[in-house]
Formats: structure tokens, sequence, C-alpha cells
């Protein structure tokens, strides 16, 4: 499990991330999706999905820098 933002980070949820970045979320996006789905209050802050890309690719063993997540 990693952290980010407060959020418990789970393979599962990792795997969720990856797919809405695989269907074109944009960062932004991804934030107010997390919020929608698990509750967090980023209020789609582009930030905090970039940290759910990222964490969410390391946790995966995959490459931040290339698709889907670049």
């Amino acid at each position: 499990m990693l952290e980010a933002w407060g959020l418990i980070l789970t393979t599962d949820m990792a795997r969720q991330v990856r797919r809405w970045r695989a269907d074109g979320y944009t960062w932004r996006a991804i934030g107010a999706a997390a919020d929608e789905v698990w509750g967090t209050a980023s209020r789609g802050n582009q930030l905090f999905g970039r940290d759910l890309c990222l964490d969410a690719a390391r946790m995966l063993g995959e490459d931040p820098d290339a698709d889907p997540w670049s």
C-alpha cells in the first residue's frame, strides 16, 4: 500500500487509476473521479491526480513516463 494525500492506495485502486488514465482521463479528471469513488476531498486537484498516477504506476511496477501514464 502507498499513501497519497491521505489516501491509502491499494493494488486494486492502482489498477483503477491505470484504467482511468488508459481511458484518457486527465490528472484533474482522475482527482475528481477519486473524490467521487473513494471520498477524498481534492476537488479535482490535478496535482492529486498526478500523484495518484505516479504512485499507482510505481505500485504496479510500471514506468510512470510510459503509456498510459504519460
